[in-house]
């Protein structure tokens, strides 16, 4: 998978849009591994050379990787520095990532930095989004409307965005025992032991702890248990846990239809931690945690404290806004497959204080068949 593409998304199933995401593996060609901290660099530079280069910023550690990065690169070639774009959600403190925003700002030192409140936009059924679900049906990622904002802003340009750095960079087995074996236990924390437990677990150990942290009670058994085998089904081996990382229909699809919107607002999107080179020059190192990755790929660029952060914000009442709330609210059960989903449990989920990212597409499935 390139960095960048306009190549047309595939269609999605009727199981694909009940389990929330794209299911099964997909091919992701690699490219010649090398040092990964230059592999960034050489994936990062064509987007600043198509000005304006853009980055999404909500102030998490990826998004702060590639500002910090993008700024020292374009510092140091004589380019145009980057745009930090940042949208922010008055009102919901789950998404507030403000204070993380301004010390990467400060510290990296950029010039130029947008910001945009949001309010009801980015709903999943809003106006902004309509179009696309008329013409295609429900979409992978089914928060589009974040990309279609986030692209208006550099029209002409190109659209940095971290996408792929939570696969790429963590979430491997062996990285996690590597460090506990390193640490002989030293300094570890209930929360790091529970880690370790799960990567040292046999799969069918795995695939209960998946059971309990993603009930999905909105599904059908048997669809549930294909959500737990995949959800534990990571190799233990590095280099492989790596190199699949990004080997699935859900990047695939989700990629191609980010990339699609983006075009139709002659923005181009680039997604570095999913170039090629970076993804086998970083298979190609030694095992490591999400921590100790991201403190190599950001190469002193960060303050200490965003290095080692471990919570992350989260989006989901900016998509679950008014209007699909009132959708969820009058819905008559119409428009999903009831041998896959129980209509009941599905609209409980919806009505949620936070409702599963996971059943988005289901409501734009359903909200297109009234």
């Amino acid at each position: 998978m390139p960095s960048s593409s306009t190549e047309a998304p595939p269609r999605l199933s009727t199981l694909d849009v009940a389990v929330g995401r794209p299911l099964g593996a997909a091919p992701f060609p690699l490219g010649e591994p090398a040092d990964p901290v230059l592999a960034l660099r050489n994936a990062l530079r064509p987007a600043l050379l198509r000005e304006p280069c853009v980055i999404a910023f909500s102030g998490g550690r990826d998004s702060s990787v590639l500002l910090a990065v993008a700024a020292d690169l374009a510092a140091r070639e004589g380019l145009a520095p980057p745009i930090a774009l940042t949208f922010r959600y008055p009102g919901d403190p789950a998404a507030d990532e403000s204070a993380w925003q301004e010390s990467v700002i400060r510290h990296v030192g950029v010039g130029s930095w947008v910001r945009r409140d949001i309010g009801e936009e980015l709903d999943l059924i809003g106006p902004l989004v309509q179009p696309v679900l008329w013409a295609r049906g429900p979409v992978y990622p089914a928060a589009l409307g974040n990309t279609m904002l986030l692209a208006s802003h550099a029209p002409g340009g190109s659209l940095v965005t971290g996408n792929a750095g939570d696969e790429v960079l963590g979430g491997h087995r062996i990285g996690t025992l590597r460090a506990v074996a390193r640490r002989r236990g030293r300094g570890m924390t209930a929360a790091d032991w529970a880690r370790f437990a799960v990567c040292a677990a046999p799969g069918f150990a795995r695939r209960e702890v998946a059971r309990r942290s993603v009930p999905m009670p909105w599904l059908r058994p048997d669809l549930r248990r294909v959500v737990w085998r995949e959800a534990a089904d990571r190799p233990l081996r590095w280099e492989t846990s790596v190199r699949t990382a990004l080997a699935t229909r859900a990047y695939e699809v989700g990629f191609r239809t980010r990339a699609d919107v983006a075009a139709e607002y002659d923005c181009e999107l680039v997604e570095p931690f999913a170039d090629p080179s970076f993804v086998a020059s970083y298979a190609a190192g030694r095992p490591m945690t999400r921590a100790a990755g991201t403190r190599l790929v950001a190469d002193g660029l960060l303050p200490e404290a965003v290095l080692q952060r471990r919570d992350k914000a989260r989006f989901n009442a900016s998509r679950f806004g008014p209007r699909s709330r009132e959708f969820a609210r009058n819905w008559d059960g119409r428009g999903v497959d009831g041998a896959l989903v129980d209509p009941d449990a599905l609209r409980a989920a919806w009505l949620a204080d936070e409702p599963p990212a996971a059943t988005a597409m289901l409501l734009q499935q359903a909200w297109l068949a009234t």
